[in-house]
């Protein structure tokens, strides 16, 4: 079996995932702004209780967003340094498909709003449903970024029945009742794993959706952004 290292840092928790001959470790750690010091000991570990090197790699999966600034410059950075050392490529993960894959995986869920707190007023919005054929959380519409009081339609999604799934639900009082009127479930305390990233990265690893480190680019849906893709370095020089 495909062995991956999947990497989650763009919520307030931060855990690792190693895929390999058929198992999966995991290391998790619900620490907001710990990520820094928590993910090369995480990472170390799993490595380690597997008995492989990072060569030993077939491909480092990560978290591009949204989410924390912080968290997915981390996560990046690692992928990146792991992909240039030992020349793997990278498979580059949304987090709210993640969190809808953890809702899938956990609770059944085929049809899913996950929804994260942006600050600022705003969500992070993700609606995405059951695809048989993938067998993988699908978009149903693109994650986008929108104000805290935005209303489902404003926000392009017609759904009902929906799980809903993420720390977003957590602004109960602040959302449009549109929103939690169309989420039959809500579950606010999710905690994202880095496991979660493994089905999505599974598939782009077989269909050749990969990413050479000096690709990689975050979403961080807001326009403004002070992060710069390696490539994107290299032409501003």
């Amino acid at each position: 079996m495909t062995k991956i290292l999947a990497i989650e840092a763009a919520s307030d928790s931060c855990s690792v995932a190693l895929q390999y001959n058929g198992e999966t470790l995991q290391r998790l750690e619900s620490a907001p702004r710990m990520h820094s010091r928590l993910l090369y000991p995480m990472l170390n570990s799993v490595m380690e209780e597997a008995g492989l090197r990072p060569n030993q790699l077939d491909a480092v999966a990560f978290v591009n967003g949204p989410g924390s600034f912080t968290g997915l410059r981390i996560a990046a950075a690692t992928a990146q340094g792991i992909g240039y050392a030992c020349d793997i490529p990278l498979l580059g993960i949304s987090t709210l498909q993640a969190m809808a894959q953890q809702a899938y995986e956990t609770h059944n869920a085929s049809n899913v709003l996950s929804i994260m707190d942006a600050r600022m007023n705003e969500i992070y919005l993700g609606h995405y449903a059951y695809d048989a054929e993938t067998q993988l959380m699908a978009p149903v519409a693109q994650d986008k970024i929108a104000p805290i009081n935005t209303t489902l339609s404003e926000a392009g999604v017609q759904t009902e029945q929906a799980y809903g799934c993420g720390h977003g639900f957590k602004l109960t009082e602040q959302l449009d009742a549109s929103i939690t009127d169309a989420c039959s479930d809500i579950d606010p305390e999710q905690v994202l794993e880095a496991k979660s990233l493994l089905p999505k990265a599974q598939y782009l690893f077989e269909n050749n959706q990969t990413l050479k480190p000096e690709e990689v680019e975050l979403v961080y849906l807001r326009e403004q952004s002070h992060w710069k893709t390696i490539k994107e370095q290299k032409q501003l020089k």
